[in-house]
């Protein structure tokens, strides 16, 4: 009898492992961690293997970039822009991964789940970027969620942790929900749920089913809002921000950010969602309800991280122009703008992220100081040079100020917007920057303020100067790198723009 599969085609080729061989290499990694956990259960030793992972799926990465578009199965595609999202994600995971040793350091357990729970993360955002498929999303989606939720409350100490923990568990399963039954309706109406469904652009364009197309699109977007935190999906940002520990605050502004975004960006592009009037009012609704908000709710803010959630809310309220005013003739400035203001934003968030940390460790000898104010940046750049100089970066960026990424970033999305002709979009960035600058100016005069001498602790005191307390090597050299990273990229911008373009 003759077989029916001799002539089938393997599922996985060798090349469609290539592929994806940065995920493949953090799946295997969980694998052999979960091992050496049951085999000797030792902070250092996970922390040390969490970190080769990373760094090997990051060399492995970069290695990929200049591979061409590869479709793995009908799940995932691996192309060059994924690939560079991917390879902000490594770096954030690496940084955040570094900023926490000293922060569990302070615990007696043995915190194999938190490096555990930290490479599931990874692996659901890395699912995400290189999803093609409805089914590969929610699949990241969900990994990438859950994962979160045990980070956001592994700090059981703190007065925050358990609340913020319960309020994003609650708040994400709400949004996966939503994000479900709308996938369901598309479904429907196309019967595909791939991104690349030839006849999705044709059925949405009926009239008859057209309705009950976008009510599943709307839901759809809405599960996503959530974790980009559009409003008016925005109200657990502030409380989350800052109930969760430093370095996972760092993880969710960086890489939930760009993985949601990015996936996106993909979904919409390929199905060309852009081309209807009313799918562009959704998303304008959104855009310039989180640039407004974000930045007046941020005004008033002294609790730093507070004030950055309400300002990321703002800056992906930016970025939604860029899927606004897509268009069929610009769809490769469109990934260009919107790679490059990501890597502004996961640049910039690091920065300052690494100074607030660093800060927490060296606040107090015995404890973190769970809550930093805006009063803690007196005089930073006196007491410690190389901290102010990385926060005074980062701000500049986020604030869109000239020679900086972040301006570099806002230059594209405004220009881009006057191709298209969206007056209205161009006014409300414009004004919306400029309210920001009314709190990020002051936190960059605070830092070059004269520092409080009830602040400085004895040890800091040397003959009446301030003595800069050293923090671990590692930590100097992360400091000084995105300092550089700062200044050569705001700088010498087309680096990141030839990385993208190739």
């Amino acid at each position: 009898m003759m077989s029916i599969t001799s002539n089938s085609p393997p599922l996985l080729t060798m090349t469609m492992a290539g592929a994806i061989l940065p995920q493949l290499i953090i799946a295997f990694g969980i694998t052999l961690a979960l091992l050496l956990v049951a085999w000797k259960r030792s902070q250092r030793t996970i922390a040390v293997f969490s970190s080769l992972i990373l760094f090997t799926a990051l060399i492995a990465n970069v290695s990929l970039l200049a591979m061409p578009t590869t479709q793995v199965t009908q799940l995932l595609k691996a192309d060059g822009y994924s690939r560079f999202a991917f390879s902000l994600i490594l770096i954030s995971a690496l940084v955040a991964l570094r900023m926490s040793h000293s922060f569990l350091k302070a615990h007696i357990e043995v915190h194999d789940e938190y490096y555990l729970l930290l490479l599931l993360l990874v692996l659901g955002a890395g699912v995400l970027v290189t999803s093609d498929h409805f089914a590969s999303l929610f699949l990241g989606f969900e990994l990438l969620s859950l994962s979160l939720v045990g980070l956001v409350g592994y700090h059981r100490e703190s007065h925050y942790s358990v609340e913020s923990a319960f309020k994003y568990l609650v708040l994400s399963a709400t949004a996966s929900s939503f994000m479900l039954l709308g996938i369901a309706f598309i479904y429907s109406v196309t019967g595909d749920m791939s991104f690349n469904a030839t006849t999705a652009s044709a059925i949405y364009h009926q009239q008859d089913l057209g309705m009950f197309f976008q009510l599943g699109l709307l839901l759809f977007v809405s599960g996503i809002a959530f974790k980009l935190s559009i409003a008016p999906f925005h109200f657990w940002t502030p409380d989350v921000y800052q109930g969760a520990p430093t370095p996972i605050t760092m993880l969710m502004a960086t890489i939930s950010k760009v993985a949601m975004f990015v996936v996106l960006l993909k979904c919409i592009i390929a199905q060309r969602y852009w081309l209807h009037d009313s799918f562009q009012l959704f998303l304008m609704s959104f855009a310039v309800i989180s640039m407004l908000l974000g930045n007046v709710m941020a005004l008033k803010q002294q609790h730093l991280k507070r004030l950055l959630a309400y300002s990321s809310i703002a800056h992906m309220g930016y970025l939604l122009i860029v899927i606004i005013v897509s268009s069929a003739q610009s769809l490769a400035f469109t990934w260009q703008s919107a790679l490059f203001y990501l890597a502004a934003y996961t640049l910039a968030n690091l920065s300052i992220f690494i100074v607030i940390a660093l800060i927490q460790q060296q606040n107090t000898r015995a404890a973190f100081k769970e809550d930093i104010l805006l009063a803690d940046l007196q005089g930073l750049f006196w007491r410690v040079p190389s901290y102010g100089l990385l926060m005074l970066l980062g701000l500049l960026s986020l604030a869109g100020i000239p020679l900086t990424m972040g301006f570099i970033g806002k230059f594209y999305i405004l220009s881009q917007a006057t191709i298209a002709h969206a007056w209205w979009l161009i006014a409300t960035l414009i004004v919306a920057s400029g309210i920001s600058l009314a709190y990020y100016l002051p936190m960059i005069f605070k830092i070059f303020a004269d520092a409080p001498s009830d602040a400085l602790s004895d040890t800091q005191k040397i003959n009446g100067n301030v003595k800069a307390l050293r923090g671990h090597i590692i930590e100097q050299v992360l400091v000084y790198s995105f300092i550089a990273f700062g200044l050569v990229f705001g700088i010498l911008p087309e680096v990141i723009n030839q990385l993208i373009a190739s």
